[in-house]
């Protein structure tokens, strides 16, 4: 642990005008309460525990120290949802963790929101609240923490205090917890940003159709019999199968459904499986979230589970699914062992290719494994957009408006080449 490792990272909003910093004091001392509390539980030293913005802090500081921060603490409060910075560092916070980003999120009700309103989309399935654990006694601090926010619970005396007391131990607890959970991993300011910078979370975005896209490739601390470990990294994202390529082909990918005019998403593959296959009443139409694009690593068919579960995604024939498989021609270990990757690519996806008589199809040449990066992009815009549409039919058989049309069609469903 050095001191460009924190163990976790306070955003708040700051209060504008000159008696801002006089006014945000109670944040700072919280702040070190709550990082003194975390120092014990970790064994990390005080003054590493945590990272604060403050009032002489350079601006563009607290980037380098969310990159390396493994547990991301918002103060909740009105104002803080309708702070630029705030959404930025959510949204650069969310990119740093990646889809199961939630667990590593510790959010502070500093200030109940007003009677009426609601969390802004981003943070609803991150709740304040804390879980009603423990006695008699530490129920009745979570309770009046729900009710009255720990700003006011650390202003007040006598059962206040010591309510608050308790809820900052619950706090540094989950915060420890949390870190312990969540391995801290290199990444790069620059893998954090693209094209358009970071994004306020909490603002409204132009509306776009959702593109889910999935990534179902091995990991570099668990590889197939016989694979090397160039190819991969920590995660399924780092996975780079194209030598000629640049970027990961979860980059590449989100590049093109931006290009598209889609918001990609990236859906942990269990948590696809699940959106795919699920049982229903025959009576009962399926409603898609989202078309969806499956990428495959075709050696990652040697996983006898993960085989099957492709094998019943197959089966499910879902029109706003494309399965996508990867056999790269420049990786010299792939083209060793073709003839074994495309037996498994057979056994596991021909039933993709066969669907409605379309072997020759964009569908069936990308369940055949695709070899070049430049065939990626091309059958990749080809199934989004035929995806797109289909998914439009399974949903209500409503043609898309113009102006939301990724497809570029004038409103009218139009002839796909999957």
């Amino acid at each position: 642990m050095t001191d460009s490792t924190p163990v976790f990272f306070l955003s708040y909003a700051r209060t504008p005008g000159p008696q801002g910093p006089d006014a945000d004091q109670p944040v700072f001392s919280f702040f070190k309460e709550l990082g003194e509390r975390v120092a014990r539980l970790t064994g990390v030293p005080a003054e590493q525990a945590g990272h604060v913005d403050r009032p002489d802090t350079a601006s563009n500081e607290w980037l380098s120290k969310l990159t390396a921060s493994s547990v991301f603490v918002p103060l909740y409060t009105p104002r803080y949802f309708t702070d630029p910075l705030c959404g930025r560092q959510w949204t650069a916070f969310k990119r740093r963790v990646g889809p199961d980003y939630g667990r590593a999120v510790v959010p502070v009700l500093w200030i109940p929101h007003r009677q009426g309103t609601t969390l802004p989309m981003a943070a609803l399935d991150i709740p304040p609240h804390l879980p009603r654990e423990g006695g008699a006694e530490e129920q009745h601090a979570q309770d009046r923490y729900a009710e009255s926010g720990l700003f006011q619970l650390r202003e007040m005396e006598d059962d206040d205090q010591r309510a608050y007391r308790a809820v900052l131990g619950r706090l540094a607890q989950r915060i420890a917890r949390a870190w312990e959970d969540t391995p801290p991993r290199p990444v790069s300011i620059e893998r954090l940003t693209d094209r358009r910078g970071l994004v306020d979370a909490f603002a409204a975005q132009p509306s776009k159709p959702t593109l889910r896209i999935t990534i179902v490739a091995p990991t570099a601390g668990r590889l197939p019999p016989g694979r090397d470990a160039a190819s991969y990294g920590p995660d399924t994202e780092s996975w780079r199968p194209y030598r000629t390529a640049r970027g990961t082909l979860t980059q590449q990918a989100f590049a093109l459904a931006r290009n598209l005019g889609f918001e990609p998403e990236l859906i942990p593959f269990d948590k696809a499986y699940e959106g795919i296959v699920y049982k229903r009443s025959a009576r009962e139409p399926v409603r898609p979230l989202a078309p969806s694009v499956l990428v495959v690593d075709a050696w990652v068919l040697s996983d006898v589970r993960v085989a099957e579960q492709l094998q019943h995604i197959v089966r499910a024939d879902r029109p706003w699914l494309a399965v996508m498989a990867v056999l790269a021609e420049d990786d010299p270990q792939t083209r060793s062992n073709e003839e074994r990757l495309r037996e498994l690519l057979e056994k596991t996806l021909s039933r993709h290719r066969h669907l409605r008589e379309m072997p020759r199809t964009a569908r069936g040449s990308a369940a055949r494994g695709i070899p070049k990066a430049d065939a990626f992009a091309w059958l990749f815009a080809e199934l989004s957009k035929s995806c797109y549409l289909r998914y439009l039919d399974s949903i209500q058989g409503v043609s898309p408006h113009p102006s939301a049309d990724p497809t570029g069609s004038p409103g009218g469903r139009r002839p796909t080449s999957d």
